[in-house]
């Protein structure tokens, strides 16, 4: 095998904050490596580093042999470095055909190993077949917004190869897909990409993804490369065990402490029935019925595409309801207007995270506050920083200096700081690191433990089952269970 990428001595800082430090990597053709660490310990940063989206501060980068740093983008991707986001880059308003064929576009444009411009039927038979590589034919005709978000992902990745890169760099290519479609999406992925002859290097969080699919780990704490070394080993690694995995990784779905004992009013603060939603000419809350005791935390439970964002969204108001009712209390949501919610004691943590890039960490957590005009604005920060010590550590940060799971922690102190009533919390343990995702469960149970109403949308309940008073299971826009 021959050194596809060659990295020596990579640094990169932030101001104070060292985001890659002496970072020394060669990736060998036909590879498949795993970058793993917490959120904040470098991993994205370094794949920024090597695809020219950040320049280094210092050190060397080799490509196929070539000198790459200084190097736009697109002078990179052109010669077959290529990468994906955590957050699938697709025009949302055209069809999966579409966006290859846009994709297709570019790539000649730029002859980007490709023989000559392509007339459009050439240009149709190479989508097709590459649909059909990715198994998302089914999807040829479905508008990005509405497809599912594994086949959202396949999409991304599928116009990210039409180069036929050399190198693909994924940043977590299974982020916010279901734990029952995981494995089906990354077989068909590898597939794909082996039938690519491409040599591929992926961050990943999901610890059964990287032991299934990886032949090499390289873990990073606090921007240096802690351990590099085949899957087997990287996973007995004492750094690895303590500072990636969490001292708590081992116990694994071992006996979970019993739920608490503590009861609820029964008083309702949130009540949802009969609720339909479509987004477009594509319906997609069927009938729900849902309510949320004073003092509970429940569980809007499926996989994505299941309907648990646009049933947070239609709380909310962001999506119109067009049959039943939601009611908050005595209050009826549905001929409340959106900027309301706030000002009724609602928090909302999306997805997403959606921080304003210009502001701090702490200007993001008290922007609710600032358009509602809540008193007692210093003490309820206190509050959140007493519960989320971490966040404060960071509080005047730039947002957009912060690492993924950062971003995720002031989108829950966001909420927190206008959900004096109900919090709602869209997947707040998607996309995090093991050991974030534990440290997320704690805060949930600390807020268990003060009475806070709470739903919490997620794709399984596995670290959160112990928590929930109630569980409602959501497919295709309807609750399946409710238990």
């Amino acid at each position: 095998m021959s050194a596809v990428l060659e990295v020596h001595d990579l640094e990169k800082s932030f101001g104070a904050v060292v985001a890659a430090h002496d970072i020394n990597v060669v990736v060998e053709e036909g590879e498949t490596i795993g970058v793993i660490g917490a959120n904040g310990a470098g991993k994205t940063t370094f794949v920024n580093l090597v695809t020219g989206h950040l320049p280094p501060g210092g050190g060397t980068v080799e490509f196929m042999g070539r000198d790459i740093l200084g190097l736009s983008v697109r002078a990179i991707a052109r010669m077959g470095l290529c990468r994906s986001f955590q957050v699938p880059q697709v025009f949302l308003s055209e069809t999966a055909f579409d966006n290859l064929m846009m994709a297709y576009g570019v790539a000649e444009e730029d002859g980007a190993g490709l023989l000559t411009p392509l007339v459009e039927e050439e240009r149709a038979t190479r989508v097709e077949a590459h649909l059909a590589r990715y198994q998302i034919s089914e999807y040829r005709d479905v508008i990005g917004s509405a497809l599912p978000q594994g086949i959202r992902k396949l999409l991304d990745i599928a116009m990210a190869t039409v180069r036929k890169p050399k190198l693909l760099m994924l940043d977590e290519p299974t982020s916010g897909i279901s734990a029952e479609e995981k494995f089906a999406i990354m077989d068909i992925l590898m597939q794909a990409l082996r039938e690519e002859r491409t040599t591929v290097l992926f961050i990943e969080h999901d610890m059964e993804i990287v032991e299934r699919y990886v032949d090499r780990v390289l873990a990073f704490y606090q921007g240096e490369i802690i351990c590099d070394a085949p899957t087997a080993q990287a996973m007995r690694d004492q750094g690895v065990r303590e500072y990636v995995l969490g001292r708590r990784h081992e116990a694994g779905a071992e006996a979970r402490a019993a739920a608490s004992g503590r009861s609820s009013s029964g008083e309702e603060t949130l009540a949802v029935s009969d609720l339909d939603v479509s987004i477009g000419a594509t319906q997609i809350l069927r009938g729900v019925d849902l309510n949320v005791p004073s003092g509970s935390m429940c569980g809007l439970i499926g996989r994505n595409g299941a309907g648990k964002t646009t049933f947070m969204r239609a709380v909310m108001g962001a999506l119109s309801i067009q049959r039943g009712a939601v009611r908050l209390g005595d209050v009826d949501l549905a001929a409340t207007p959106a900027h309301r919610r706030a000002h009724l004691g609602i928090g909302f943590m999306p997805e997403d995270r959606r921080l304003v890039p210009e502001l701090t960490a702490e200007e993001n957590i008290l922007l609710p506050v600032w358009a509602t005009g809540a008193e007692n604005t210093r003490a309820r920060l206190q509050w959140i920083y007493g519960l989320m010590p971490e966040v404060e550590e960071f509080r005047h940060r730039g947002a957009t200096s912060l690492s993924g799971g950062q971003q995720k922690f002031v989108a829950f102190a966001r909420a927190l700081m206008c959900g004096t009533r109900l919090l709602l919390l869209d997947e707040p343990g998607e996309g995090i690191a093991p050991i974030f995702a534990q440290r997320m469960v704690e805060i949930l149970d600390d807020l268990k433990k003060e009475g806070a109403s709470v739903l919490v949308a997620e794709s399984n309940d596995v670290h959160i089952a112990r928590l929930l008073d109630r569980t409602f299971v959501i497919e295709r826009g309807s609750i399946v269970d409710d238990a």
